[in-house]
């Protein structure tokens, strides 16, 4: 990409973002919501399964609350895999423009992974739903990359999917105070304050992001 090309791509990219903040609880950003709601619940699933566990119920609300519920498994990382997950399925839809051919396969074979992950674990036909139609509008996108609207598409999802991590751990650490959240979770089991485990995720989060956007424009 010519160096031109990336200063107006990434100037339109921070422009989108500016205005989703302001559009934020609107329906216009609502969708992105759900969809990365879904993206943290699967990662919980995902990493329940691979640690020897199984998913009791999984499901999603219009609401915007979702629930996995593991027995069995290693209960640090599967507690780890929401904000980490999200976190890494929203960079490799930043970073997966940056190669048409080796990103279109990157994305279709993560969809491909949601897909069969909410087939065999959710519990409710909106998750299976919202599951199949992101995963066929991100494929569709990832066979288009080269045209410019198209990977600032994909970058503003990946992109606001990183973003809402950090709103994610916020809301863990002020608002759910009285409730069980993944952060308090990994507090009790590293016997920290849970303000710690959500400063430790927030510069995981933003270091990802510096990262995605210095390999996708560096000079």
């Amino acid at each position: 990409m010519a160096k031109k090309n990336k200063t107006v791509e990434l100037t339109i990219l921070l422009i989108l973002i500016i205005v989703s903040f302001f559009l934020w609880d609107t329906y216009l950003i609502y969708p992105i919501k759900l969809f990365v709601v879904m993206l943290h619940e699967l990662s919980h699933a995902m990493a329940a399964i691979l640690t020897g566990g199984k998913i009791i119920s999984m499901n999603i609300g219009f609401n915007l609350g979702g629930k996995c519920e593991a027995e069995g498994g290693n209960v640090f990382i599967i507690s780890s895999a929401g904000y980490l997950g999200s976190l890494l399925f929203g960079l490799i839809f930043f970073i997966s423009p940056n190669n048409s051919k080796h990103g279109k396969w990157i994305v279709i074979t993560v969809c491909t992974l949601i897909i069969i992950t909410s087939f065999m674990t959710a519990t409710n036909i909106l998750f299976i739903l919202l599951a199949l139609i992101s995963s066929v509008i991100l494929i569709t996108c990832a066979f288009y990359s080269r045209i410019p609207i198209v990977a600032i598409i994909m970058r503003a999802l990946g992109l606001l999917s990183c973003i809402y991590v950090l709103f994610d751990i916020k809301e863990d650490i002020l608002q759910r105070t009285d409730s069980v959240s993944d952060a308090s979770v990994l507090a009790n089991i590293l016997n920290i304050p849970t303000y710690l485990v959500g400063i430790i995720w927030i510069v995981v989060s933003l270091l990802g992001i510096i990262f995605a956007i210095k390999v996708s424009y560096k000079k």
